[in-house]
């Protein structure tokens, strides 16, 4: 694939995430890691969601600040800082292979499975929830603790999105400093992530607006579908069935 269609490529799921994540409150993180896969060696795509999705994490954040629920983001961060710490361990034990395997059985389940996780209310299970999300992120790619939890703990979709962005912002920052920290070179990869976040950014500030007129059920459909394409070709990659 060339430079530019990878660049082209990235641009376009970065945009589409943001709108995604901005608008409906799910599905951003699918799109833009599931593509980043097919762009990049899996190490390497998990090891890049820090900072690609970064920009539209702190525009989402911004645009819906007023909405921001403070009594989870603040132990959530506590929590996520021993999860990082313990996923950096696994993440960089575990074969390649596993890995993809690890991912593709992750996102099968998150695309066809409505998980049900009680609202946690109190500051010790916000901590559990962000040690949970943060491991799972940082060995994976994509959390799968935090988003149902949100879901079901019956604040609005504007906190849901301001308070989901704001906690992912700052796991986000802690995965980029310890990926960094054991090995992980981002100066190869200026190019693209300028260009993830500009797309990102555009992509937010378009999804805000939409909030409310994007059919759901459709587009959960259509997220099954593309995540469930995704992961099948990470199961093969595991199993040594394409390259």
């Amino acid at each position: 694939m060339s430079d530019g269609l990878t660049l082209a490529l990235l641009a376009g799921a970065s945009f589409i995430a943001a709108l995604a994540s901005a608008s409906l409150s799910i599905g951003g993180g699918y799109i833009l890691f599931g593509t980043t896969t097919l762009l990049y060696p899996l190490p390497s795509a998990i090891a890049l969601q820090p900072v690609l999705s970064y920009a539209s994490l702190l525009s989402r954040s911004m645009a819906f600040w007023k909405d921001i629920d403070w009594q989870i983001v603040r132990p959530f961060t506590a929590g996520s800082v021993v999860g990082v710490a313990l996923g950096l361990v696994v993440y960089h034990a575990i074969p390649d292979n596993v890995l993809a395997l690890a991912v593709g059985v992750v996102m099968l389940v998150l695309a066809w499975t409505k998980p049900v996780i009680g609202g946690a209310h109190s500051g010790k299970a916000y901590a559990a929830v962000g040690g949970a999300h943060a491991m799972t992120g940082t060995v994976l790619g994509m959390g799968s603790v935090l988003q149902p939890v949100l879901l079901n703990s019956g604040i609005g979709r504007r906190a849901i999105v301001g308070t989901f962005a704001t906690c992912l912002l700052v796991l986000e920052a802690i995965r980029l400093g310890g990926y960094a920290a054991t090995g992980f070179a981002y100066g190869p990869f200026i190019l693209p992530v300028v260009i993830a976040t500009i797309a990102g950014i555009a992509g937010t500030w378009v999804g805000k607006a939409l909030i409310g007129h994007i059919p759901e059920a459709l587009f959960r459909l259509v997220l099954r579908l593309m995540v469930s394409a995704l992961a099948v070709r990470l199961l093969a990659l595991g199993f040594g069935l394409t390259d």
